[in-house]
């Protein structure tokens, strides 16, 4: 199955599970929405960018690449966070734990991919 596929698919799997969390808890739909485009796209990106610099001369810019990434995807997910608990008048205990969840997801689904992709060149 292609990784664009994959990542599709995985999206698709968070996105329900976390709806049939927020029938639970107190989870805004805009928030589940927000993140799984936000998550989704970044991986995208991240995806386009690794496969770039695992074809190119200098073996080392894939790690540089993946590390600076998923650097960039911390911090931008933290800025995401204050943005929507700043914003938010839900439970933002719920929030919080809904988006680091989103992160470590999409983080543990990246690494297992990529750990793949470079077992199987």
């Amino acid at each position: 199955m292609r990784g664009e596929l994959k990542l599709l698919v995985f999206a698709a799997g968070i996105f329900i599970l976390a709806y049939v969390l927020s029938l639970v808890y107190e989870l805004p739909l805009y928030l589940l929405i927000l993140s799984s485009s936000f998550f989704t796209g970044y991986s995208f990106l991240l995806n386009n960018r690794l496969e770039k610099a695992m074809r190119s001369e200098n073996k080392n810019q894939f790690t540089q690449m993946f590390l600076g990434m998923t650097g960039i995807k911390m911090l931008s997910s933290l800025i995401l966070l204050a943005c929507v608990l700043a914003f938010s008048k839900h439970d933002k205990l719920n929030i919080g734990i809904c988006v680091m969840c989103y992160y470590m997801f999409y983080t543990i689904f990246e690494v297992i991919t990529w750990r793949g992709k470079l077992k199987q060149q």
